[in-house]
């Protein structure tokens, strides 16, 4: 339920940032080529005047401008689904990526071999495990080894004995 509730606040932000870019953004297309202002209520009146009094669309200037206008919407929605969808820790993360791509592109591009140090088999890595484990292998004590030993001897001089 929060992961949700946060979601929606994240895409309202986005939103309102989104619309307010994009205004202005397709406002000053708008204005540059064809000097109508998107957020002006006299452009408008005068695109309906005209198409009231019976106005033609005749160049593919006015087609291209139409064709804006019915698109606006179409790019606003499409752009604010997109900035949904990006990570914005890819973007904040940006500059330091193209750091080290550009690293390893100057140092690592012209490079021959590779040289990988400090590898070794798998044999001798089950060697070493061997080794290290009989390592830690509680050592018998002396005193038992040494309790055989005369045990050994004392039923050997028995033995010889008979």
């Amino acid at each position: 339920m929060l992961k949700t509730f946060l979601r929606f606040i994240r895409s309202v932000i986005i939103g309102f940032l989104w619309s307010y870019a994009f205004i202005i953004f397709s406002n000053f297309i708008m204005f540059k080529l064809w000097n109508f202002n998107i957020l002006s209520a006299r452009s408008w009146y005068t695109i309906s005047a005209f198409w009231q009094s019976g106005g033609v669309i005749k160049t593919g200037k006015d087609y291209m401008f139409l064709s804006m206008l019915f698109l606006l919407p179409v790019f606003w929605v499409l752009g604010w689904r997109y900035f949904c969808k990006v990570s914005y820790a890819d973007i904040l993360l940006y500059p330091i990526n193209k750091y080290n791509s550009y690293i390893i592109k100057k140092y690592g591009h012209n490079s021959k071999r590779i040289v990988l140090k400090n590898m070794k088999s798998s044999q001798k890595m089950i060697e070493e495990i061997k080794n290290e484990l009989e390592s830690i292998r509680p050592e018998k004590a002396k005193e038992v080894q040494n309790i055989r030993q005369q045990i050994n001897q004392i039923i050997s001089s028995e033995i010889k004995k008979d």
